[in-house]
């Protein structure tokens, strides 16, 4: 695939959150418990919020930090503090990268993008929990909560669908993806995940995402014995727990 040319900067942070975090192994274990293989034989009905339900259950709890913060003085990013102990930046529209964060009395260590949130922080929140202050040697990054907010795109209209791969599937190396009647898809390939619009038909899929602008993606499809062959890769039905 060729989407990671078009953004530099992704590609910098998905190496040094790869380097410092180590969040391979860890986004893997996280992904693997989220998914359990059901029979390939078994129909799944998939919701046209079955995606979004998904991504909501990473940022329930009671923790302050849960949910989706925007940075003050760096408008172009938002970050994901989640339940399972992994940071998400989104740096696009519809896409993130994960690294570890860990919290130990009063600092949060977290790197997701080198010298500007890098390393451990002092932090403290407002009296009504919706403004986050992370505190470095003498720098601050002041981190505003968002509402509402996702990597999921609305909705196509009229999009073709093949009712042959709607639901959740997961290949070899533990990548795995969902394709919703609406026409929205979703794939997590355990270090980052993506949110495309889609239309498939005559083995092709079409997918489009945003990162600083449209971008499109194309998988090749078909499925043989209950099975999801994407881009050459056998992917198993699954069902969420």
């Amino acid at each position: 695939m060729k989407r990671f040319l078009c953004i530099t900067l992704a590609a910098v942070i998905v190496l040094f959150s790869l380097i410092l975090a180590g969040c391979n192994d860890e986004n893997k274990k996280t992904s693997e418990t989220k998914v359990t293989e059901t029979s390939s034989k078994t129909s799944q009905t998939v919701g046209d919020n079955e995606i979004q339900n998904y991504l909501d259950s990473f940022i329930k709890g009671k923790s302050d930090f849960y949910g989706a913060w925007k940075p003050k003085d760096f408008n172009f990013m938002t970050i994901i503090f989640r339940n399972d102990n992994l940071a998400e930046l989104v740096s696009g529209e519809n896409e993130g990268y994960f690294s570890k964060y860990t919290l130990k009395d009063k600092t949060i260590n977290v790197q997701l993008m080198p010298n500007i949130i890098d390393g451990t922080y002092n932090f403290k929140f407002s009296e009504d929990k919706q403004t986050l202050t992370l505190s470095q040697g003498g720098s601050e990054i002041v981190l505003v909560k968002q509402k509402d907010f996702t990597i999921v795109p609305k909705a196509p209209q009229n999009p073709t669908i093949d009712k042959e791969i709607l639901g959740w599937w997961e290949n070899e190396d533990g990548s795995f993806y969902c394709f919703q009647q609406n026409g929205v898809m979703y794939e997590n390939s355990i270090s980052m995940e993506f949110c495309y619009t889609y239309s498939a038909g005559n083995g092709k899929i079409k997918a489009v995402y945003n990162s600083g602008g449209k971008q499109n993606e194309e998988f090749t499809y078909s499925v043989k014995n209950g099975n999801l062959i994407l881009n050459g890769n056998r992917c198993t039905k699954k069902k969420m727990d």
